[in-house]
Formats: structure tokens, sequence, C-alpha cells
């Protein structure tokens, strides 16, 4: 029977113990020398043996000790303490040590053929001995073994032990990108010198980094990052001895995009951080408000900057930080599209065109949202301001979920209060339910449990507000349990007594199994609305908005046409207590007009009077 893998493997290290022995080597080579000579084998081979416990009245080492004789064989045949009934056999025997090995001497021709034959097997086991243990290859390739005569089980088991083939696996893992050559770093460190040269006194600001940028082959955006990074905001300008520390420091080690990224950003780090935060994101950020051609109405309105810097921020974290944890590894941006999008920014003008991020429209909705909610304006909302929300259309249920800390952490779920960029992730989740990070967002509010699912249980208690807001409508409620029906045939759970994440993910009708929870005016919609209306071209080369993008272009149509109306109503009242020239014009015609009428009227009752018939005279 084969020796399982665990043990053949100890055994190996065990032999091979033994053999990178000094007594054993020399006894080796005294054997070699006998047998090659012809002479009777005199040296006996040592090997390891176990002192048994009950052999010895003092304390034995738990160490082996090679130079200790050999088992002599029991005198009387024991019952084995696996089976008493039995006596130990010869098989037993063997295993303990128990039976010397006989030694078959030849001489002439056959050792020299036995000779060449171990030589070939001591070669694979030197190269077992590399492959197992590099450190216990201390035996030459000049000592052979002796022959020793062995059954066939012996030999299946040394068949079945061959020798590991010495497969060279070339490295497929960087974590920070495959390095480039030394030659193209010293390349491209001469072309920005040459930039450099070109400045007064060889110092670069922050707006000649543009031509720096482009000749290193990054995006023109990143050009507050490589400022930064030598050590610009310091200084107030970068030489190119400056540049060049960094660029051996970042680029040596970063060698993608995003590990250059999340280094530039924390290269001045004290803790050498391996992530990005928020408050890393905010100089980027800027430069991208101060400079980019599609936001140059901004430079009017300085107040509105850090709103929009918040706003972008919020979104990055919201899309890019999958693990919610407020820091941006490099794993997750290269999983992002945040790169790519910092990269469009260069090639279009029209910030709005830029869905992703960047888009004023959409900054301008959510912004003018939370306005309004906001009363007092101090960037802060509770729970009785976001209840206020679309006309009440959220459940109070999921709103006191909203503010437990289920999804809003720190010192404002302390307080029941909600920032601006935490309102920016609940106003992304409530109108793009499809999207895997309001998937997790709304699974964190339903799980009442923290258990990681769903229960019919917890269903059930946020669909009880829903069916009191029918029943105060006077809509005809559905029951739970009809609910329940269509909801787990809608999402197709592997179990049907509870919903996972994993379910929702899965399922591609998730903002339709949200919206039956948590709002009405949504659920109601979906009830009525013609279910082939949304049906999405698969042969279209058109990518097809998201729910969100949907939304925002809607609001701020929307939100415009109401400004329109307003500035309508202003020009108005300035009409009424501003009169025009034209309105003074008619204005004098209609008083000259009155002067005339009052003259005549002045002139006939000083004459006569034509209503009075007391005369004869009717004035004909």
């Amino acid at each position: 029977m084969a020796l399982k893998p665990v043990l053949k493997l100890k055994v190996d290290e065990l032999f091979l113990r033994w053999l990178s022995e000094p007594d054993t080597q020399n006894s080796l080579k005294e054997n070699l020398r006998q047998l090659t000579h012809g002479e009777a084998l005199t040296t006996p081979l040592s090997h390891y043996s176990l002192a048994s416990p009950r052999s010895s009245s003092g304390k034995q080492s738990p160490r082996l000790r090679p130079t200790s004789p050999p088992f002599s064989p029991p005198t009387s045949k024991l019952p084995s303490p696996r089976s008493p009934r039995r006596p130990l056999s010869n098989k037993n025997n063997h295993r303990n040590g128990g039976t010397k090995t006989n030694l078959t001497v030849q001489t002439g021709k056959d050792v020299k053929d036995i000779i060449k034959k171990d030589n070939e097997l001591i070669k694979e086991r030197d190269k077992e001995n590399k492959e197992l243990s590099p450190s216990l290859t201390t035996a030459t390739s000049t000592i052979t073994t002796v022959t020793v005569t062995d059954t066939s089980k012996d030999t299946k088991r040394h068949d079945a032990g061959k020798t590991l083939q010495n497969v060279n696996i070339p490295k497929f893992y960087y974590p920070y990108g495959k390095p480039i050559n030394k030659e193209e770093t010293e390349k491209i460190l001469d072309k920005v010198s040459k930039e450099f040269s070109k400045l007064e006194g060889g110092k670069a600001l922050l707006h000649n980094f543009g031509p720096i940028t482009k000749v290193i082959n990054l995006p023109l955006y990143w050009k507050s990052l490589l400022y930064t990074a030598s050590g610009g905001n310091k200084n107030g300008y970068v030489t190119f001895q400056m540049f060049a520390a960094m660029w051996r420091k970042v680029f040596s080690v970063c060698h993608d995009a995003a590990s250059r990224f999340v280094k530039l950003l924390t290269v001045h780090s004290p803790q050498g951080r391996d992530y990005v935060d928020e408050a890393d994101l905010i100089p980027l950020v800027q430069d991208i408000v101060e400079t980019h051609p599609g936001l140059t109405f901004l430079q009017e309105a300085p107040e509105f900057h850090s709103r929009y810097v918040n706003t972008v921020i919020a979104r990055i974290l919201y899309c890019v930080n999958r693990s919610w944890s407020g820091k941006i590894t490099v794993t997750e941006l290269r999983k992002s599209n945040f790169l790519s999008t910092l990269s469009l920014l260069e090639e279009e003008d029209d910030i709005n065109q830029v869905m992703d991020y960047f888009s004023y429209e959409h900054f301008y909705v959510i912004y003018c949202k939370f306005w309004e909610l906001d009363k007092d304006h101090d960037l802060l909302i509770d729970k009785h301001d976001l209840a206020r929300h679309n006309d009440h259309a959220v459940n109070s249920r999921t709103i006191e979920r909203i503010f437990s800390g289920a999804v809003i952490k720190g010192k404002n779920a302390l307080e029941g209060k909600m920032s601006y960029p935490q309102f920016v992730c609940f106003l992304l989740s409530e109108e793009d339910k499809r999207n895997p990070t309001s998937v997790e967002y709304w699974f964190r509010v339903m799980d009442l449990d923290g258990d990681g699912v769903i229960s019919m249980y917890e269903m059930e208690y946020f669909y009880e507000e829903q069916m009191q807001k029918m029943e105060a409508l006077g809509i005809e409620k559905l029951p739970f349990e009809d609910c329940l029906c269509q909801m787990l045939d809608l999402v197709r759970p592997k179990d049907n007594e509870r919903i996972t994440l994993a379910d929702l993910k899965n399922c591609k009708m998730t903002h339709i199994f949200f919206d039956t929870f948590i709002n009405l005016d949504k659920f109601l919609d979906h009830e009525q609305r013609d279910p082939f209306s949304n049906m999405r071209d698969v042969d279209s080369d058109i990518p097809e908005p998201t729910d969100w993008e949907r939304y925002a272009a809607e609001e701020y149509e929307l939100l415009v046409a109401e400004e329109g109306a307003n500035d309508q109503e202003e020009v108005h009242y300035e009409d009424d207590f501003e009169p025009d020239e034209d309105e003074i014009v008619n204005e004098e015609k209609k008083s000259s007009v009155a002067d005339r009428v009052s003259q005549n009227s002045r002139a006939l009752s000083e004459e006569d009077d034509i209503y009075d018939f007391s005369t004869d005279s009717l004035g004909y």
C-alpha cells in the first residue's frame, strides 16, 4: 500500500536528514570503497532510532540521534497494541526496525553495473533534495547507495516517489504594474529637462505643468498631482532636480496608472499610505474647476467652488470606493472608470457631456434638491427635512433606518444629522436603484438585524407602512402575502425564505423590489406602467442612459424652466412700478385729451345749459 502524501513527505524529510549526517556519509564512502575493491562490508550503516520511554529510566531527548545503535530484535513475540489478540507479525517488525536488512555483496562487472545504476539514482535523489530542502544537500554526488534486497512493494513505493520536474514559472503578478526599462525612464527625464530649460530660472509653476505632463504621456489634469508631489505647494515652484527626485521615487516603484495616481497623492504622507481619502482629491478637483474650459463661468461665483468640489468627490467615493471605507485603494481604482473619465476631460470642452462624476448639470440638480430641504442653510439636514423629499415619497421607517447608522456613520449619525456629501449618496441611491452601490445602500437599510439577509419579517416591517399609505389614499392595497409571492418570483433567490445581496445583484429588476418597500409613488408607477415601455434596444450601438442620468436631465429642465418663470415675474413687477417710455407718452396723450374736454365743458356751462328745458328754445 502506497504511503499517504503527508506521511511520504515526512519519510522523505527524515531520509534526507539521515543522509546529510557526517557519520552516514562516512559510512557510505567506506562501503563504496569496499565494494569497488571487492572487499566484504565491515562498516555498518548508522540510522535513526527512537528510544522507547520504557527502556530507560532517565530523561530522553526528543531529538533524533543518528549514531544510536539499531534496535535488537525482541526475544519473545509480544502482542501488538492495535490488535492484542494477534502476535506481532514480521511486517510490523520490519516497520518498527525489528528485522535486519540483508546486504548482497557482488563483485566484478556486476558491481560496476550496480555502481552505474546507483549513480543515476543518486542524481535523481540530488534533484529531489534541492527541490524539497535546499539546506539539506550536503551529500555529494560521489556517494552511492548500497543495493538492498527489497520487496515488490518497496519498488512500487520508489516508483510512486519520482522526483518533481523543476518548472521555471515566470512572474505574472505585479501589484504595482509591470516594470519598465530604466532607459525609458532616463529618456523621459531628458525630455522633461528640456521643458524646464525653456522656463525662466528653470522654475515651473502650476500653470507651467501642462506641457510637462504631456511630455511624460500622462493625462493633462494630472498636472496638479505632479506639481504637489514635487514639492510645489511647499516651495511655490518646482525645479528639474525636485521633479527628477520625485520621478525616481514614485515611478521606479509604481508602473501602472492606478498605482502612480495613488502614490502621487500620498507621496508626502507620513504614514506611507497606500490609499486615497477625501482630502487627497480636493486639489485635483479644484484645479479642474479653475482650468477646464467648460467651467469658466464659475470663476465669477467662487462661493460655489467648494460645493461643486464636494459633489464631485462624493460621487467619486460613491462609485469607486466599493468597500465603504472612505479609502480608495489601488485595486478599487483599477476596477473603476475614474482614470479614463479623468483623461476624457482633456478631450471634451463641454463638462456636461462627461456624465460620470463631473457634470455641472448633475451638480446643479443635487445642490438645488438639498437647498430646498435645508431650511436654515447650515448644510445639515435632519430626518424631518429628509422626509419632505419628493413630497414625502420615502416612508418614515426607511428614513429612521438611514439615520440609525446603517448608511450614515460618524459624528453626524450620533447627532441625527445628514451632511451634504451624505445627501449626494442618498439621492444617487434613491434615483438609480440599479447601480451596484445603490443595491448595497438599500440592502443595508432593509437588513434590520445585520445578518446579511433580508428575511420575510424585514420585508413585512417596511411594507406595513406602504399599506397604511395606500389605505389613507383610498387605493386598494395588496396583501403582504401576495406581495411576497410577487417579490420572490421577481428576485428568484436561492433560498425562498430569505434574500441575499448576491440574489439582488443578479436580479435585473432590483429597483422594483426596493421601490415596493421604500417609495410608494414609484411602486404605484411600476404597477400602472406598461411592462414593455422600458424595453431597451439590444441592437442599438448608443448606450442607454442610466436611471440617474434620465432623472437629472428631467429635473434640470424643470429647474431651468422654473428659474425662467421667476425671472419673467420679476420683469412684470418692474413694469408695474417703473413704466417705460411708451407708457409715459400714452399717459401724456390721455392727459391732453382730458384737458381739452374739461375746457369745452367749462365753455358750455358759461354760455347755455343744453340740458335746461325751461325755455322753448332747444338750442337747434
